[in-house]
């Protein structure tokens, strides 16, 4: 094996942070591993990826050293690209080729061996009729796939990836997961995945590091990691679901050579020489019971320019209060337009939206009043210098009188203490995420609608959101998301709806929805519906008591 990263003793803390990030760090990688990186939000995984593109880690190590191709302090950081969760804000010219042309004539290339260059690279991501599309054009997947592209035309030895996956949706996901998996196996590039949802990067890795606090807690292959963690209460949820019911239902005991993680084939096999010894046990625990509509649309519809098609066409649907709501489907399909159109971020060419039995172009300001929108950029709605300064402001918008014993006890409530003096805009992604959901549950509007809300979360922060997101609910709010996350919409959504080309489908209890799918369906209800038909979450199948 040659190692091509090694972290020895190593530790890093930002410039504008007195905390150390990362802490007596000990890691290596060799060459043409796929090495994915996990643990909690805000626990120094992007951290980690960061300090192979030292112009992204804008600190100092105060300890340790860092080598990389068995280098020295000069190191070669050009061999290494990265690539983030963030699809949009990656691409810095109009069209494809233009990017390609950007990244290549800033090597000094000329103009043969940049044809050359794009040529082969867009054959090999089979992106050829994508070259001349504005970026606009382009679906949050495709975007992706010219990152990729874009970051592999200057032949690097090491690939980063940080949640690249997280805007996806999930068959988009697993087509980038194939197409990074090709580049590793084909080309021997050594690729660094940052990961939280494992269902579908798991099965291209080839060993699993775990980080906690800043220290890294365990290093071992992907078979052995994956039932480590299974022994560990704090990321027990991090594992696959198939995986998860192996060994909650002890069948590693009955297959104990089997190796993990185990595809929706195996376990249906396995299922289907067990199915005696199992049953089925409906998860759900509270009644949707009828109540009266907060939001009604009718025949919605909305498009950009006159002469394009509809984004949304003729969509008609009804919210109750006291219920959550899940909006699925591919990127690109109007989601995110459909949310902002009812928050008048967008005006609508024709229909009628109401809240409350009034059509919302009535209501003025009133109807901000009354909404809460956490948008896909959960940064955006942050107006202070730390997260502390945020919760005060946001009671502030509710309470006469804010005093610091009322700020601390909802930092206490929401867990953020250790957070309070850091800048909103310097903590991670997933901690954005969080606050910015915080915010909105404080103000506690009627609705609240979100873009993707648990993007960035970590397993057991989404059980948290997921209480808090049920508190609410009970307390007579209602929810409308946009999710990719089809897991979480499984779980704890009470009604679950498929977008497509600017339609919306009916809206339906998971238990109803999910079943006759094939692919926008959980990875449990693919395993086992030869056997138990409803279940779509691991806990849904026991073993007999008898």
């Amino acid at each position: 094996m040659v190692e091509i990263v090694h972290f020895e003793n190593y530790s890093f803390k930002y410039s504008n942070s007195s905390k150390i990030s990362l802490d007596q760090v000990n890691l290596s990688i060799n060459k043409g591993d796929f090495t994915l990186i996990i643990g909690k939000t805000g626990s120094g995984k992007s951290t980690l990826l960061r300090q192979l593109k030292p112009e992204l880690a804008l600190g100092k190590s105060t300890n340790g050293q860092m080598t990389l191709f068995n280098g020295n302090d000069d190191q070669d950081f050009s061999r290494v690209a990265y690539i983030s969760q963030f699809v949009d804000n990656q691409m810095v010219t109009e069209t494809p080729r233009d990017e390609f042309h950007f990244v290549l004539e800033n090597q000094g290339m000329g103009p043969d061996q940049i044809h050359s260059k794009i040529a082969e690279i867009a054959s090999y991501f089979d992106i050829v009729d994508l070259m001349d599309l504005k970026e606009e054009e382009l679906s949050g997947g495709q975007k992706q796939i010219i990152n990729l592209a874009a970051a592999l035309i200057l032949n690097p030895e090491i690939l980063l990836l940080d949640e690249p996956t997280s805007q996806l949706d999930p068959i988009t996901s697993e087509k980038f997961f194939r197409m990074v998996e090709k580049i590793n196996s084909d080309l021997g590039i050594t690729i660094i995945l940052v990961e939280h949802a494992l269902e579908q990067a798991v099965f291209y890795v080839n060993r699993i590091v775990l980080i906690e606090s800043g220290h890294i807690m365990m290093d071992e292959t992907t078979d052995q990691g994956l039932r480590k963690l299974f022994t560990k209460d704090d990321y027990r949820n991090y594992l696959p679901q198939v995986d998860r019911l192996f060994l909650e239902d002890q069948l590693d005991e009955v297959f104990p050579t089997v190796k993990l993680p185990l595809t929706n084939r195996r376990m249906n096999n396995i299922i289907s020489q067990q199915s005696q010894y199992l049953t089925y046990r409906d998860h759900v625990t509270h009644k949707v019971n009828e109540s009266d509509n907060i939001l009604e649309l009718k025949r919605l519809t909305f498009r950009f320019e006159f002469n394009q098609p509809n984004i949304l066409d003729d969509i008609t649907f009804q919210l109750q209060k006291g219920k959550a709501y899940a909006i699925l489907g591919p990127n690109g399909v109007g989601k995110t337009t459909l949310l902002k159109v009812i928050t008048k971020q967008l005006e609508q060419l024709s229909g009628s939206i109401k809240l409350d039995g009034q059509n919302t172009k009535r209501l003025g300001q009133d109807f901000y009043a009354k909404v809460f929108v956490l948008p896909q950029n959960p940064a955006l709605l942050f107006v202070t210098d730390t997260v502390k300064e945020e919760i005060q402001y946001q009671l502030s918008q509710n309470h006469a009188k804010v005093t610091d014993e009322l700020v601390n006890e909802y930092l206490e409530k929401y867990q953020l203490t250790s957070l309070k003096d850091t800048s909103p805009y310097d903590i991670s992604g997933g901690q954005q995420e969080y606050l910015a959901l915080v915010i909105g549950l404080i103000k506690n509007p009627e609705l609240l609608f979100l873009d993707e809300p648990t993007k960035g979360l970590d397993p057991n922060i989404k059980q948290r959101v997921a209480q808090m997101l049920r508190e609410y609910l009970d307390g007579g709010g209602t929810i409308l998301a946009n999710s990719h996350d089809i897991l979480f919409s499984a779980r704890y959504f009470d009604y679950v709806s498929l977008m497509f080309d600017g339609r919306l489908g009916k809206f339906e209890p998971p238990i109803d929805f999910f079943p006759d799918k094939y692919f926008y369906t959980t990875e449990i209800n693919k395993a086992a519906r030869d056997y138990f038909p409803k279940a779509l979450i691991w806990e849904d199948i026991v073993q007999n008591e008898s």
